[in-house]
């Protein structure tokens, strides 16, 4: 079925881009007008709304020195699009992926990552008009985009081929965020708009919830007595509710056993030959999200353009985000170390089990503030300078306030049997009076958990060229430099306890009357009441029974990175030919200080004092190259060619992290996480090749085509190895172990198709109302990765990278009525690799999202807006290759969200 789906959606392609090819014939038929007529048309044709974003897209893509795909927005907005990112999912070659994994006790539905070919986020190269951003994430490089509100800029470039003036930590390429500026309309504007929405999964599952809002506003003036100073400000706020019913058949390894034949000794997952190969659910488990998501925002530009020779502008701006969530857990295990009895492919019954109810309110706030500025300045008819300076700075503060209740261990009455038949444990209890009731489950925690993590990153650069500009002929040079500081620190502090360690109380008096169902039909789901259990810890005068000293100090950290990078450029333009070639120094040091364990230190007065301060010192520098050439033939056809060596900085806490040891809290009964830092990774390398056929048949009209190949060296993947025996407290443990290492070798090449066509081009009836625009990606890739043995093994595909990808969007607008409809497709992608095996690797199944939007203008200044997100309610599903097939590890909701709204100009 998945082939079947993958042809189809090709070979619609294809013919989508025969048909828009003669399309272009058609609009071709006029004599080829030269660059310079091109660019004076372009002037003089007035266009807004979907096609005023077509005809900007393709534009920058023309005008790009390399390989470039943009997507532009007027200040209304086109898209029922909340955050940058999810605008940016739709520009070729890009895909919109959870952040988070299967094992992880968040929301999937909240986060959201910018995957660029195939690679994940942590690639990326996020600027704000060419400077970067500081990020709010504790761990990944990658800046939190969906922060950013669609409103605040004009277009988003993504770069794919990265030039020597550009930060080489671009594997996957550079998402440049262009702000809108004052003279874009060289009038005074204001531009409104307030939506009001509704969530289908929104107060579904335990608490009512409100309604969907957000406004934004843009103003922009020119002023001055010449009309050379400019100002825009902008703000936007907006708020969101969501329920999920997520469920967790298949999120950790253990979740699906095969144990040898006629024996209670699981097997050796990497030869199951003496196994029926029948695979057990030994668990389930199921968390209930309920989230409110605030986003404000506010910017301010200030510009100076008095002639062609100077540009400078100040710009400024502050974002807010605010995750208010509350997860209620279930989770149903068995005493794995007896095999299932009456065993078939799809069915099984445990003599024992155990089953457990947890509570989480974990907000979180993220703020980052940014300033940065830049002068353009012509000193000469061929000599310009460039400089650029930004300061930004990035905060996250979570609070997890958790408690958990479990009945026994090895209980007869917690026991159930499970039927695989739906691809899925459906859980049958022998005792549901047992399980459902409240008095059977004791306290097995109360916890209250503070994170705290801070980024501040400082940029300068200069830039001096000769002869360098796009109108500039014959040959040309740059030369520049660039610096940057960053500085990461991460907190985490916890208390936890029990309301009465010698004679634990039971959950009877702390339950709420919620009754959500399970996968039994007569097992309730029940739901802590942690406001009052949290009270009766807090008069018994919070009683803490857990040393958490090393806890509070073992994963915290203070890093400074310094990055310096001189490069020069040379430039070979004719009218119709150019070549650009330049190499990159780049060295960068990283300084960590950190707490490790002293095993031969005294835990006296507690287990802190086995701690010491230390410190770590990374450093490296590399020459990367880079050659770019393109060629303008007659008729709108351009080729270009690249080939760049770019780099891919370890993420923060790949250095920073001592050892960090969590309890089966929120995985399964007997086994704890270990995360290890590694302080002797390299940074990845990539060597990309680029190719690229592109056909501008009119002013919103392109056909495109674009191949590309990267040869990766040292990739860092995170490495999951599982171990017995391991002892921690005076208790014995199974141990999750996981690692980031530098992993052999990956490859990935790719194709990615492209079209737009704005009917206008060739007809002025009925069908020149249209614009259409849609993409197509195909990804292959492969790697090497180091096993738990460490022997080698050969894996088809990256960690985040489907195979296809798809973006579909189809436009008509009057001068009164618009209407657009888009759809997005990220096809089945690896989402996590394990070491120990390889039946424990985890997919995403593929997913499609249709989104809508009506306008209606019932004025000159007033516009009435309706628009729907994930119309279909397309779900987020992960799965497990089992040896009788594909089984589900995650089944998470996404709901479908309606807005109505008016915006206004004046």
């Amino acid at each position: 079925m998945t082939r079947i789906s993958r042809l189809s959606c090709a070979a619609a392609t294809s013919v989508l881009a025969l048909a828009l090819g003669h399309n272009a014939a058609m609009a071709q038929s006029a004599p080829a007008q030269s660059e310079a007529e091109q660019d004076e048309d372009r002037s003089v044709l007035v266009v807004q709304g979907y096609r005023l974003s077509n005809v900007a897209a393709v534009e920058a893509k023309r005008d790009a020195t390399g390989i470039t795909d943009s997507i532009a927005q007027d200040q209304a907005g086109l898209l029922p699009d909340l955050t940058i990112a999810q605008v940016a999912q739709r520009i070729p070659g890009l895909a919109l992926v959870p952040d988070f994994g299967t094992a992880n006790d968040r929301s999937p539905d909240l986060a959201e990552s910018v995957m660029i070919r195939g690679i994940g986020s942590a690639y990326n190269q996020v600027t704000i008009d060419g400077m970067p951003l500081a990020t709010t994430s504790s761990s990944s490089r990658g800046a939190r985009i969906e922060l950013l509100p669609p409103s605040f800029v004009s277009r988003i470039d993504a770069i794919k081929t990265i030039t020597a003036n550009l930060d080489p930590h671009a594997l996957s390429g550079q998402l440049d965020l262009i702000t809108a500026s004052a003279f874009d309309s060289n009038r005074t504007s204001l531009a409104v708009r307030a939506s009001i929405g509704d969530n289908s999964t929104a107060g579904a599952a335990d608490m009512d919830q409100g309604q969907n809002v957000r406004a934004d506003a843009t103003f922009s003036t020119p002023f001055g007595a010449n009309r050379d100073w400019g100002l825009v400000v902008s703000g936007s706020f907006a708020r969101y509710y969501s329920s999920n019913y997520d469920q967790k058949p298949g999120a950790v390894d253990s979740s699906y056993r095969i144990y040898r034949t006629g024996s209670n000794d699981q097997v050796d997952y990497a030869d199951i030959t003496d196994t029926n190969g029948y695979s057990a659910a030994s668990r389930n488990q199921i968390f209930v999200y309920d989230d409110k998501v605030t986003r404000a925002s506010g910017v301010m530009k200030l510009e100076y353009d008095p002639s062609n020779s100077t540009y400078a502008s100040i710009y400024t701006g502050y974002f807010y985000q605010e995750e208010d969530e509350i997860r209620n857990e279930y989770l149903a295990t068995a005493n794995e170390k007896i095999a299932p009895a009456n065993q078939t492919e799809t069915f099984g019954e445990w003599a024992q089990g155990r089953t457990s109810l947890g509570y989480s309110h974990q907000p979180q706030k993220r703020e980052t503030f940014v300033v940065s500025g830049l002068v353009d300045q012509t000193l000469n008819d061929a000599l310009s300078l460039e400089l650029r300076g930004s300061h930004s700075r990035a905060r996250l503060n979570t609070i997890r306030d958790r408690s958990k209740f479990s009945t026994d261990k090895n209980l007869p009455e917690s026991a159930f049997s499970y039927d695989l038949g739906a691809g899925f444990p459906m859980l049958d209890f022998y005792d549901p009076e047992f399980v459902n009731d409240a008095a059977n489950y004791e306290e097995g925690y109360i916890q209250h958990i503070t994170q705290r993590a801070a980024q501040n990153l400082s940029f300068g650069s200069a830039d001096l060229s000769y002869n360098f500009d796009r109108d500039d002929r014959g040959l040309g040079f740059n030369a520049g430099v660039s610096y940057s500081n960053t500085d990461q620190s991460f907190d985490q502090n916890r208390l936890a306890g029990l309301l009465d360690a010698d004679d634990p109380v039971t959950m009877e008096n702390f339950v709420r009357d919620v009754r959500l169902p399970t996968t039994d039909s007569e097992v309730d789901f029940l739901f802590i009441d942690d406001d009052a259990y949290r009270a009766a810890w807090q008069a018994a005068g919070t009683p803490i029974t857990s040393d958490d000293s090393d806890t509070d100090i073992s994963s915290d950290y203070d890093i400074n990175e310094q990055i310096f990078a001189a490069y020069v450029e040379a430039n070979f333009r004719t009218d119709s030919f150019n070549l650009r070639a330049g190499l990159r120094y780049d060295n960068t040091v990283n300084n960590v200080d950190l707490w490790l364990q002293d095993d031969n230190l005294p835990a006296e007065p507690n287990d802190a004092a086995q701690y010491v301060r230390s410190h770590r010192r990374a450093t490296y520098d590399y020459f990367l190259p880079s050659v770019i050439a393109s060629y303008q033939f007659g008729n709108g056809f351009v080729v270009r060619a690249g080939y760049s060596k770019t780099i891919g900085r370890p993420d923060f806490n790949y250095y920073a992290i001592g050892e960090s040891i969590g309890l089966p809290e929120d995985s399964e009964d007997n086994t704890i996480s270990i995360k290890r830092g590694n302080p002797d990774l390299k940074p990845r390398t990539s060597n990309n090749f680029d190719l690229s056929l592109e056909w501008y048949a009119g002013r919103g009209s392109l056909l495109s085509v674009a191949a590309f190949y990267k040869d990766i060296k040292d990739l860092i993947f995170t490495q999951n190895i599982t171990l017995d025996g391991i002892v921690y407290d005076g208790e014995t443990y199974t141990a999750r172990v996981t690692t980031p290492m530098n992993s052999q070798a990956a490859k990935l090449k790719g194709l990615e198709l492209s079209a737009r066509q704005d009917f206008q081009d060739y007809t002025d009836s009925f069908l020149g109302n249209f614009v259409l625009s849609a993409n197509a990606t195909f990804i292959d890739g492969e790697q090497t990765v180091v096993q738990a043995d460490e022997t080698l093994r050969d894996v088809n595909g990256l960690e985040g990278q489907p195979e296809f990808l798809a973006n579909a969007t189809l436009s008509y607008e009057t001068e009164r009525f618009g209407a657009s409809v888009a759809y997005n497709y990220v096809g089945d992608y690896l989402k996590s690799i394990n070491e120990d095996a390889e039946v424990f690797d985890i997919f995403s199944r593929h997913r499609g999202e249709v989104s809508a939007q009506v306008r209606y203008s019932v004025s000159d200044n007033f516009t009435v807006i309706v628009e729907g997100q994930n119309l279909t309610k397309s779900q987020i599903e992960y799965y497990r290759e089992m040896p009788t097939g594909q089984l589900v590890a995650e089944r998470s909701q996404k709901g479908r969200v309606l807005w109505l709204g008016v915006s206004g100009r004046f």
